[in-house]
């Protein structure tokens, strides 16, 4: 009886573990920002004092569900800016949400909540939220981000001793935890619309962002 209670025990709590994975929600992860992750030292110092208050980051959603409801194919954006540069982690900033207007209006809001609560802190004060069409592609060696006319983010996968200076090294992780990642060479990132106060358009080499998967815990 005993052994029998044993055998359970452990049944009962591999059942908890399975169910803690199956729980995760997971998908494809692209961030560009306006400073190098990789990069040489004067590249770095020149870039933390008045660069890098730009970023761009993008999802999409692959397995999970959020309070009940399937997330699965829905993609979500943001555009972020700070008062300083975004990789230091403290600069105050502010935030545009978009989601795909292909998802329901209740995966809408599911993801919008997720987004709030798992990189609230990231995002910082989020202004405004549209619903629009979200184009997210993803190769081995390129990824893509598209949404109309107003935000494009393209990278390929770096390589770091032809695309960065001599001396170059790594100076800051993805924003979000990532399952696997890939250093990614900025090819164009471009912000056109009207919620900031100011647009872009760069086209200048860097390393400057990361491409991979993700996964994070269901609500």
């Amino acid at each position: 009886m005993r052994q029998a209670g044993v055998i359970a025990g452990v049944l009962l709590l591999t059942g908890v573990v399975v169910a803690e994975q199956g729980a995760l929600i997971t998908g494809e992860y692209i961030e560009d920002r306006a400073n190098r992750v990789f990069g040489c030292y004067c590249e770095w110092s020149g870039e933390r004092v008045t660069g890098g208050k730009e970023a761009i980051l993008g999802w999409r959603f692959r397995t999970g569900e959020s309070t009940g409801i399937s997330l699965a194919g829905v993609s979500a954006a943001a555009v972020v800016m700070g008062e300083a540069t975004l990789s230091a982690g403290n600069a105050p900033r502010k935030s545009i949400l978009f989601i795909d207007s292909r998802a329901s209006s209740s995966q809408q809001q599911a993801v919008e909540q997720l987004l709030r609560e798992k990189y609230g802190s990231l995002l910082g004060n989020i202004l405004s939220v549209h619903a629009m069409p979200i184009e997210f592609r993803r190769e081995a060696a390129h990824a893509a981000l598209r949404i109309g006319e107003l935000v494009n983010v393209e990278l390929r996968k770096a390589k770091p001793i032809q695309d960065a200076l001599q001396g170059a090294v790594l100076w800051y992780d993805p924003f979000i935890p990532m399952k696997e990642s890939t250093l990614g060479m900025t090819v164009n990132t471009r912000y056109q619309g009207r919620d900031f106060d100011k647009q872009w358009n760069m086209n200048e080499p860097g390393i400057s962002g990361y491409f991979g998967t993700f996964e994070v815990e269901a609500r």
